[in-house]
């Protein structure tokens, strides 16, 4: 039987619970802010994470990582679990390690993949691969192409996020229009949530002088991208560690850890 972990303090009204499975990547992204020393879950325990999180009202799943299809427990695991107990099911990921058939997955209601310029050049230039192995891809960009393509001829919703920093700036207009454009051909896309770069973590940590971007210059990306996007509802995430509707838990020994209580419990507004 597994053992409920039960939490510090309350949690606030939130309802979407972005779960940690590991820290692990094979890629490199430049604006990367996780840890790829963060614990990874094990079966038991991620098991024990569901029924808490079930226990404190919330009914949506992000299943994340690191990388979640890299996790040594097997995401599809992780996607049916989590089904099975009645969460609506996202599936935070790079697209990489995706099977042939993936958009038929069972237990996963909506994907997340990202899409960070409007060109291969610029989108694989942030989204670098680790020397070829599995978990790379040198064409990223190309890659998040086709499995939105695959998505889209599946009728499968996605959400797509963008990092917004010094580099890409100025694609926000053509991300929004490519996106439009994908939903007038059929595309299902749930939102655009744009993150705004924060200097930490393993990626960006060590380029925050060439990526970080004033508050001035992301409040005018999120207006571009709206007068870009059409009918689009698009996210506002200045800070992905603070919302109001979203949290975040991992693994660290025995004890599972929530974001609200390690960064503060003082959200930033979203708007949509």
């Amino acid at each position: 039987m597994t053992a409920v972990v039960h939490l510090q303090s309350p949690l606030p009204a939130r309802r979407i619970a972005v779960v940690f499975l590991h820290g692990g990547c094979a890629m490199r992204c430049r604006f990367c802010i996780s840890d790829a020393r963060l614990s990874s879950m094990d079966r038991p325990q991620y098991l024990a994470a569901l029924e808490t999180l079930h226990a404190r009202g919330f009914d949506q799943i992000v299943v994340g990582g690191g990388e979640p299809c890299e996790w040594p427990g097997d995401w599809r695991y992780a996607v049916r679990e989590a089904k099975a107990r009645g969460f609506h099911v996202q599936l935070g990921t790079n697209g990489v390690l995706l099977p042939e058939g993936f958009a038929r997955v069972h237990g996963v209601d909506r994907f997340v993949l990202p899409l960070d310029a409007s060109h291969a050049e610029l989108h694989n230039n942030l989204r670098r691969s680790a020397p070829a192995g599995a978990g790379t891809c040198a064409d990223h960009y190309s890659l998040i192409q086709s499995r939105l393509e695959a998505l889209r001829r599946a009728g499968r919703e996605v959400t797509v996020s963008t990092v917004v920093n010094a580099a890409n700036l100025a694609e926000t207009a053509a991300i929004g229009k490519w996106l439009s454009h994908y939903v007038e051909k059929g595309g299902c896309v749930h939102a655009w949530h744009l993150y705004r770069f924060i200097p930490s973590g393993r990626g960006g940590a060590r380029h925050a002088a060439a990526l970080d971007i004033s508050d001035e210059a992301y409040e005018a990306a999120v207006h571009t991208a709206r007068r870009t996007a059409g009918s689009l509802r698009v996210f506002k995430r200045p800070d992905m560690r603070h919302s109001l509707t979203v949290d975040f838990f991992w693994q660290e020994g025995a004890h599972l850890k929530v974001g609200s209580e390690v960064w503060g419990k003082i959200p930033t507004a979203e708007a949509c």
